[in-house]
């Protein structure tokens, strides 16, 4: 269940519908576009332009400890006025409205916030399920918040907003509106992390504490504050036998983020309610753009001719994601997303599998998803590359994967300030432009920031900075980040945007625990668990915006 009580100070906007287990999109894209499509809702007075001396038309007002709404004419979201709630002691202020004769459908709510002081702010739908929004804190600037996947019964819905404020603190309101929809991106938003290490880290002696210090599973810690999604990256047979070709130092231990420990981590995700994003890395080792070693196991085919080669490695392929999903599938934990590969722009298999080569690459990733299609058919398969916001770099690739015909179903992208150099409106208007050209959900596999300068070790860790963006590099900084990046990424167009996945949230400073048998740490400043274990405010974001059932 949902821990309400470490959400604060809150906004909410509470829709007393009975829900469906997937979500409706958004209809209008979130780039400052005036709303077109607002007009066909029931809601009065939406737009807060219309004002009685009891406050705005056509909501009904609850106030408490003398918190106040006025009209603001100051540089509203659109049309001539919106809505300030200001408090002057702590408070809460509940504006709800009753809607009728809606048609039987899918519906989006969609509100704009702005405020730069409200700490912790989301904005709800309520019925069966609870899905939120938070309302990100970014001085004058005016935020899109979209709620996906409500459902009228029998035509009806309350819409209510409830806002709880601090002394001192107010939040602007604007543009409320209840939007048909009739969109195939319906599932809940998905937002998690990596946490394939956390075996290793336990065999280490990690201990996993809440924000109170007190020890906790990981896994309960973190659905409890709204991550509903892992991603687990298998490796066909680490260990000091299998390094990596180019650097024989460089392995994992036996035993870990193998097919049996992936086999056990897959087991306690579901346990925690969890969905399951599965990444093959096709090696034993680490895989991105750079490094994709083949496995041991399959390396024979280097004395074949290369036609050969090719042939026994689209086999390969094949072959055993079939038969790791089989036994993912017989333990009860299918996973919902397959992803063929990590960050594969630069291919996989080296050499015959290479980019350079867009035929033999097409080959061995249709092979894959062929297999996930045939062994579970309901899981989707996703194709990730690094870089988002690098526009020529998804023409190329994806221009390619759709003129060899590969059976994808999900664009998956990579998305660090710092490695990127773009901010979160930049790489925002660039999932819109991915969505329209592809007509493709997008899973944003990777995201990473610093909550530390430095590493648990005093040094600069993978992330030497947090990029263009504005957010310092502390805790706080870290968390209004998410509560910014979360938003926004629900309000791409049509809901395309369906989920995102944070780098690395577990890997906190453990001793002997690198990437690597005797590397240091480099991201134990950009988990989401400080320097000693403890979880850092960045949960704030994930209880914000969080689906639970």
């Amino acid at each position: 269940m949902q821990r309400a009580s470490k959400i604060g100070t809150a906004l909410a906007l509470a829709v007393g519908m009975a829900l469906t287990s997937s979500v409706a999109a958004h209809a209008t894209p979130a780039t400052g576009t005036k709303h077109a499509g607002h007009q066909s809702s029931t809601l009065q007075n939406g737009s807060f332009e219309n004002w009685s001396r009891s406050g705005p038309s056509g909501w009904s007002i609850t106030a408490t400890r003398g918190a106040t709404i006025s009209k603001t004419t100051a540089t509203p979201e659109d049309g001539a006025a919106a809505a300030t709630i200001t408090f002057p002691r702590s408070g809460s202020v509940t504006l709800s409205q009753k809607l009728r004769g809606l048609t039987n459908g899918k519906y989006a709510i969609s509100g704009w916030s702005r405020t730069s002081a409200i700490r912790a702010a989301s904005l709800t739908v309520d019925g069966k399920d609870t899905r939120r929004t938070g309302a990100p804190v970014v001085a004058n600037s005016w935020k899109e918040l979209v709620v996906r996947g409500t459902s009228p019964k029998a035509g009806k819905a309350t819409v209510a907003f409830t806002i709880r404020g601090n002394a001192g603190e107010t939040i602007d309101l604007d543009n409320v509106a209840v939007i048909a929809t009739d969109q195939t991106n319906t599932d809940a938003f998905l937002q998690g992390g990596d946490l394939s290490e956390i075996s290793y880290l336990e065999s280490k002696g990690a201990v996993f504490r809440d924000e109170n210090g007190k020890p906790e599973d990981p896994f309960k810690l973190m659905a409890e504050r709204g991550v509903n999604v892992a991603r687990l990256r298998l490796y066909n047979a680490p260990g000091p036998e299998h390094p990596l070709i180019t650097d024989p130092n460089s392995y994992l231990p036996a035993g870990y983020q193998d097919p049996a420990d992936i086999l056990s981590l897959a087991k306690r995700a579901k346990a925690a309610g969890m969905q399951i994003q599965l990444s093959f890395h096709y090696s034993d080792y680490w895989t991105n753009g750079a490094i994709q070693d083949i496995p041991a196991d399959w390396r024979s085919v280097t004395s074949l001719s290369d036609d050969q080669a090719i042939a026994a490695l689209t086999t390969d392929v094949h072959d055993y994601t079939a038969s790791f999903l089989r036994k993912m599938k017989a333990q009860g934990t299918p996973p919902q997303f397959v992803s063929i590969g990590n960050e594969i722009q630069g291919g996989i298999l080296f050499p015959y599998g290479s980019s350079s080569n867009m035929a033999t690459l097409s080959q061995f990733l249709t092979a894959g998803a062929n297999a996930v299609h045939e062994t579970i058919p309901g899981s989707r398969v996703i194709l990730h590359l690094d870089d988002a916001g690098n526009d020529g770099k998804y023409d190329w690739f994806f221009d390619a994967m759709n003129a060899n015909h590969v059976p994808y179903d999900v664009i998956g992208a990579s998305y660090y300030p710092f490695w990127t150099q773009k901010d979160i409106p930049t790489v925002t208007g660039f999932f819109n432009r991915v969505a329209e050209r592809y007509g493709k959900p997008i899973m944003v596999m990777e995201t990473g920031i610093n909550w530390n300068p430095l590493t648990a070790d005093g040094v600069p860790g993978q992330l030497t900075d947090n990029g263009p963006v504005t957010y310092a590099q502390t805790p706080e900084g870290q968390r209004d980040f998410l509560r910014e990046l979360l938003p926004a990424l629900k309000s791409v167009q049509n809901g395309a945007v369906i989920g995102d996945l944070y780098w690395d949230p577990t890997m906190f400073a453990v001793p002997g625990v690198g990437w690597q048998v005797g590397a240091p740490n480099v991201i134990s400043n950009s988990a989401l668990f400080d320097f000693d274990g403890k979880a850092l405010p960045a949960f704030e974001a994930y209880e914000q915006n969080a689906t639970t059932r």
